[in-house]
Order: C-alpha cells, then sequence, then structure tokens
C-alpha cells in the first residue's frame, strides 16, 4: 500500500518538479527566481503559468501563490526523497505504472472502437435462465404506483377519483394527471423497487412494513403531502428475482464477458503478426 501510494505522490506532486531534469536548460537571458535542495525555479516558467489577459497586479498576485506553491512542492517532494525505503526500486515501479496506464488507455480505446454494446432480449433471457440462481434477492422488492400531492392542490378531489379509478394499472389518463398535478409520482409499473426505499418517501408514521405486501391499496395525509400508493406485485426475500428487475445487472456482466473476450482476441492477433513479422526472438 505504501509503495502504491509513494508512486501516486512522486507523479502527482511533480506537475511542478518531476520533469526538471529533463527540460531544456533555461535560455541564458533568464533569472533564477528560487531554489530548494538545487531544483531551480526560473521567470520564463512562472511567466508560463500567468494568463496573457491579467493585469499587472493579478499577474504579480499569480506569480507569487505560483512560486510559493512551487516551493512547499519542491520541499515536500524532496523530504519523501529523503524517506524513501532502501529496498524501494522506484524506477522499477514507476515504469511499471507507466506501463499499466498505456495499456490501460489503449485498451479503453480499442473497446470503445470495437466493442459491439448491443445485447437483444434473447440474450438477455438466455443468460437469465442459465443462471437463475445467483438473482436469489436477499431483501423483498415490490412493482408499485405511487402520488404525492400538495395538500393545498385544487386537484385532489379529482386526483382521489383518478387514483380510485386507476390506481391499479397505472393508466395513461393517471400519468397525464400526475404530469401535471402531482409534486413527486413513480407510475410505470414495470419497475421493481425495494420497500426501504420506497418508504422514505412517506411520512414517518406510514413507513410500515403492511403497507408493502402485495395488493396493497391506500392513501394518507401529513401537514403537506397526500400520499397514494398501490402494491401491484411483491417477490419476497429469497425467491429468484424477476427478469426486469436485474437487466443491468446482467448487462454489465455480460459486456464485461464481450470486453475480456475482445481483448484477447486482440492480443493473440497481435501475436500472430508480430510471429509472421519475424519480430519475437526468444534465446536459450
Amino acid at each position: 500500500m505504501f509503495k502504491q501510494f509513494l508512486i501516486f505522490f512522486l507523479l502527482g506532486c511533480g506537475c511542478f518538479l518531476a520533469c526538471k531534469s529533463e527540460q531544456a536548460p533555461p535560455e541564458a537571458n533568464d533569472v533564477l527566481l528560487a531554489t530548494v535542495h538545487g531544483k531551480p525555479l526560473y521567470l520564463s516558467e512562472v511567466n508560463a503559468m500567468v494568463p496573457s489577459e491579467a493585469s499587472t497586479e493579478d499577474s504579480a498576485m499569480i506569480a507569487s501563490a505560483f512560486m510559493e506553491k512551487w516551493i512547499r512542492e519542491a520541499l515536500l517532494m524532496n523530504e519523501a526523497e529523503r524517506n524513501l525505503p532502501k529496498d524501494l526500486k522506484i524506477d522499477d515501479l514507476v515504469r511499471d505504472y507507466r506501463a499499466s496506464l498505456i495499456r490501460h488507455n489503449y485498451e479503453k480505446i480499442l473497446v470503445e472502437l470495437q466493442l459491439d454494446s448491443t445485447i437483444t432480449s434473447q440474450e438477455l433471457t438466455t443468460y437469465y435462465e442459465a443462471n437463475k440462481e445467483q438473482f436469489r434477492l436477499e431483501n423483498p422488492i415490490v412493482r408499485c404506483l405511487f402520488m404525492e400531492m400538495p395538500n393545498n392542490s385544487t386537484q385532489l378531489k379529482n386526483a382521489d377519483k383518478i387514483w380510485k379509478e386507476d390506481g391499479k394499472k397505472g393508466s395513461e389518463a393517471l400519468n397525464a394527471f400526475a404530469s401535471t398535478h402531482s409534486s413527486q409520482f413513480m407510475l410505470n409499473d414495470s419497475i421493481w423497487y425495494r420497500p426501504d426505499y420506497l418508504m422514505t418517501l412517506l411520512p414517518e408514521k406510514n413507513r410500515k412494513s403492511k403497507h408493502f405486501t402485495n395488493g396493497t391499496k391506500l392513501d394518507f395525509t401529513d401537514d403537506q403531502f397526500k400520499y397514494y400508493l398501490s402494491i401491484l406485485d411483491r417477490t419476497p426475500k429469497g425467491e429468484i428475482a424477476p427478469i426486469e428487475y436485474v437487466i443491468d445487472q446482467m448487462s454489465r456482466v455480460i459486456l464485461h464477458k464481450r470486453k475480456i473476450a475482445l481483448l484477447n482476441e486482440k492480443r493473440e492477433e497481435i501475436y500472430e503478426r508480430e510471429i509472421n513479422r519475424n519480430t519475437i526472438k526468444v534465446y536459450n
């Protein structure tokens, strides 16, 4: 853990310092502003950080702040270098980390360009049927309709009427009414929710598990709102989740497997290509 932290630290705080030893020497007329343990800071470096449109006063403030930060970073960098463990092969670690970043970036571009992200309903169904046991619920879930109306709404009577008529089927009329008049609503009857999430939408006194049994249809009020809740279906804890509830989870797994397959295929393709080009030499 320490080694990983140290690599990130040395690379990170090196945004001012890391390339000092590799940068071009200063111009002959450049002005030396500061040194910290032999590391120099030149005027040209400070000027490069000041926007061309900045006023004289702002330029001075920016330059001063940059130099103060540079000095502190340089001191911290020196302290870190002095405290490197003797057995820490920092050059090897930085090289490996650089190689990892380069490889990760290449794989990211490759996946973005070549990975087929289309997943058919047949693929999802096939995966679901083959892996049902992985989808046993750790908590119960319900399908429901929920609507919230401000107590001072002039549409409360209409809300009561349409809820009485359509509160078990999520009709277009109910959706249209809620879109116009409700302060909060969830009327997609194909989405599954955990009851503990739904409870957060209700007044504290009404957060009771009995309200989340199959077939429940009720309404209640508090000081600000009137709430309407209808439980259309419930799948208990321990049962296999409905396919709709795990579609996102399955899609992520399917795409991850495709990604691994794509990268493995690309590795083999590169290997075969370079074998044919005779660029690989193995010495006994």
